[in-house]
């Protein structure tokens, strides 16, 4: 079968939300997990490495039941809309030119990898309270301080925190039962966020992103139908 390209359309951004860890017993199935420990002797989980993450297997296969000193953090997904995703992958280099070079520089791989992009999108707002949408919201809320203003007297103030977030980029969300689903997992932060508009332009909300410390892995998982997106 010939090897094909396909459309940004394809490609999906979601950001993740840890829920309460899992410390024992089997996990649900087709579900996101991050690991949080990894037992010293017989982990029953699939990657051996605290912050990577891996799929629980489907219904029709056997549950992963955690041995004792196995924790996971299972996660729950929300699509961030965008108009395009950019991802960069760099390796750094160490000049080792010297007088036996032949007038030629030479250049040998320093080990470390930079991982950075961005997530260009629009602000949205909420079409019957004129309020940001929630996401949107969130997002400012990472640089900025938060107010509430009631009109009434009462005033919220949420001070702004900028965390580091767990990042997920389908390639080919049109991925079928059977197909491969193919992720970049990875830990970012959020190293600014764009916003304004031209008179004739839509505001926007430009996202750019480097990878935090943890694990990042390219994950290609075999779809079954509750793997599915739409």
């Amino acid at each position: 079968m010939a090897n094909i390209s396909l459309s940004g359309a394809k490609t999906y951004a979601f950001e993740s939300v840890r829920g309460t860890k899992v410390t024992t017993g089997a996990l649900d199935p087709n579900e996101f997990f991050e690991i949080a420990a990894v037992a010293a002797s017989a982990s029953a989980l699939p990657i051996g490495e605290i912050g990577a993450v891996f799929r629980s297997p489907d219904t029709s296969a056997t549950a992963i039941t955690l041995a004792s000193g196995d924790e996971v953090w299972p996660l729950t997904l929300t699509r961030i809309c965008k108009t395009d995703a950019e991802v960069s992958f760099e390796e750094g280099t160490i000049d080792v030119t010297d007088d036996c070079e032949e007038g030629f520089t030479a250049m040998i791989l320093d080990g470390y990898k930079k991982i950075s992009g961005t997530l260009n999108g629009f602000a949205k707002f909420n079409d019957e309270t004129g309020e940001l949408e929630t996401s949107t919201k969130n997002l400012f809320g990472r640089f900025i301080n938060l107010v509430t203003d009631d009109g009434e007297g009462v005033y919220v103030e949420t001070k702004a925190a900028n965390e580091k977030l767990l990042l997920f980029i389908l390639l080919n969300r049109n991925a079928a039962v059977g197909d491969i689903q193919n992720w970049i997992i990875v830990p970012a932060i959020l190293t600014q966020l764009g916003s304004g508009a031209g008179l004739k332009d839509a505001q926007k909300r430009d996202l750019t992103w480097e990878k935090a410390q943890g694990y990042v892995s390219l994950y290609q998982r075999t779809v079954f139908a509750d793997d599915v997106i739409s």
